[in-house]
């Protein structure tokens, strides 16, 4: 087909923009024309895709969401903060992203405009000013409106049967008219200003879009629903290739320990909810003296460590460690997880599909951001154990990775995913899809 015109726009934190980078050069290798809204500390990453960047004028410019810890009330981890963020990170910023993406359009017609979940009411506003149609990517678990499901952000299960769905209904009236009433206020109030409808279909269905939804992940980690939107598309693990990170020099470690068949035990806490007091260091405090090789990623680009003092006996930094821990900053996740025998981890949702893909089973233990649903997916899946708290102690971090490590079920489910995630070349897909929708 003749080259497709995009403009992708994303928030510029890492997991709302990393998982449009395999999609943005898969779409430039095809030949298409990929314009790519996004913050400046992104350009050379943008640029590495055959994307072109195009800085932000109106919206926010920011590396993290530090300023979110500045807001009046600040919530702790839980529904609130959710809420909270919900509010002023995606809903808020509206006008900004309206204007950007406007300008970007007016500087250069789109056939499509491609924006992460957080972004999706801003190109729905846009395409309601008179823009062209809008696809989104989900970043995380999906989001939706229904009867089968609890509210998002309080990581329950699924309850289905008559009573379970009258359950649902009523959790969901409650959230709404409660929790989330600041953040339906704040859509209606920017709604209005862009000379738009208060009433948005989200209120009704979710943050999808009703032309194309690209959700990261499959559809086994996902609740069954018997309305799903028709436009919404499982595409595997939106991920950047992994292995980028050079081998650490303990390497060796971990090919000793596989040969001589001890367990090895990736302990991960991502690169947003960092303090090491609430998974990192529990995680190692457990796990040490179990007889397992405890690898840490600690996240962090500058220096691998974690805070002196933080053992008993020995500080987890540099070469003082105990004998049975080896720590990183950015490891090569590609070639360290299919070496893995459990993943300990805070339930982002990139490092669990990851892991998942590769086939590993999980111990989540996250309560910010939307980790509680993703946590409750990997237990609703079989794929591992949610300990259901943002500050596990040892003793528990220990007992989760047990039971992943000697119930096979963990392991069988986690394979099962993997095969699913294996099935879905998720750039490819993306693309065909993308050109589908601007064929229609």
């Amino acid at each position: 087909m003749s080259a497709v015109r995009v403009l992708l726009a994303t928030i510029p934190l890492a997991g709302h923009a990393s998982p449009a980078l395999p999609v943005a050069a898969e779409l430039a290798a095809r030949g298409h024309d990929v314009r790519w809204l996004t913050g400046a500390h992104l350009a050379g990453a943008v640029a590495a895709t055959g994307a072109r960047h195009v800085p932000l004028r109106s919206a926010h410019d920011y590396a993290d969401t530090a300023w979110l810890e500045t807001l009046p009330g600040r919530r702790p981890p839980g529904p609130r903060r959710l809420a909270q963020d919900f509010e002023h990170l995606f809903l808020r910023s509206m006008p900004g992203w309206v204007a950007d993406l406007e300008a970007g359009l007016a500087a250069a017609p789109a056939d499509v405009v491609l924006v992460d979940v957080g972004l999706v009411e801003a190109a729905r506003a846009v395409h309601e000013r008179g823009g062209p149609p809008f696809a989104v990517f989900g970043v995380s678990p999906l989001l939706l409106r229904d009867d089968d499901t609890a509210p998002y952000g309080l990581g329950l299960p699924p309850a289905l049967g008559r009573l379970g769905r009258a359950r649902n209904r009523l959790l969901q009236e409650a959230v709404w008219r409660t929790l989330l009433r600041p953040a339906v206020v704040a859509l209606r109030e920017e709604r209005t200003a862009l000379g738009l409808p208060a009433d948005s279909p989200a209120q009704a269905v979710g943050p999808v879009s009703p032309f194309l939804h690209l959700q990261s992940g499959v559809p086994s980690l996902e609740y069954p629903r018997r309305a799903m939107p028709a436009s919404v598309r499982f595409v595997g693990h939106l991920a950047p290739p992994l292995g980028d990170a050079p081998r650490p020099p303990w390497w060796d470690d971990v090919l000793r320990a596989r040969a001589d068949r001890r367990r090895v035990v990736v302990v991960t806490q991502g690169t947003v909810a960092t303090d090491p007091e609430d998974l990192l260091l529990p995680a190692v405090r457990g796990l040490t003296g179990a007889g397992h090789l405890v690898v840490v990623a600690t996240g962090r680009r500058d220096v691998p460590t974690l805070p002196a003092g933080a053992l008993p006996g020995g500080q987890l930094s540099g070469g003082e460690v105990p004998a049975d821990v080896r720590v990183g900053g950015f490891l090569p996740f590609g070639e360290l997880l299919p070496l893995a025998d459990a993943v300990v981890t805070n339930g982002g949702y990139g490092a669990v599909q990851t892991a998942l893909a590769a086939g590993v089973p999980l111990v989540v233990a996250g309560r910010t951001e939307e980790k509680p649903e993703v946590a409750a997916r990997v237990a609703w899946s079989g794929a591992g154990v949610d300990l259901r708290v943002q500050r596990p102690t040892p003793e528990r971090v220990r007992r989760g990775v047990d039971a992943v490590l000697h119930e096979p079920r963990y392991r069988a489910a986690a394979g099962r995913l993997a095969a699913e995630y294996a099935g879905l070349d998720a750039p490819v897909l993306c693309a065909d899809l993308l050109e589908e929708l601007v064929g229609r």
